[in-house]
């Protein structure tokens, strides 16, 4: 797990970290630790990985795009709704718990998934 002191210096300069600094820390650690579980459970990480300045990026950008992520959204998504309309006006919805930020930083030191396991 990344250390907590070091994610926050990381964010200090971060244009949208104003909600996560607002946080306790308890509940930035509850994130950080979510934040890592959640990247783990997309992506395939080369040996050595979490030694890496792209790893430890990653895991900041996705906490705080966790933080930023409004939870509506989020929860219209777990029940399936990918597109609502309001008076004409439509919105579409694309999966994107994952932070684009963090995948940027990711790509270098993951492994590509190639097909299924059946």
């Amino acid at each position: 797990m990344v250390e907590l002191n070091r994610v926050n210096n990381y964010l200090e300069a971060h244009v949208f970290a104003d909600k996560w600094h607002s946080l306790k820390d308890e509940k930035k650690q509850s994130i950080l630790k979510y934040a890592e579980a959640l990247l783990h459970s997309y992506f395939n990480f080369r040996e050595g990985a979490e030694d890496t300045n792209n790893y430890f990026h990653a895991i900041c950008e996705q906490a705080n795009h966790l933080v930023n992520y409004a939870p509506e959204r989020y929860q219209l998504q777990q029940e399936g709704v990918t597109y609502y309309a309001v008076d004409g006006i439509t919105f579409t919805m694309k999966n994107n718990l994952i932070s684009p930020a963090a995948k940027g930083f990711l790509k270098p030191i993951t492994k590509l998934r190639v097909g299924n396991v059946v």
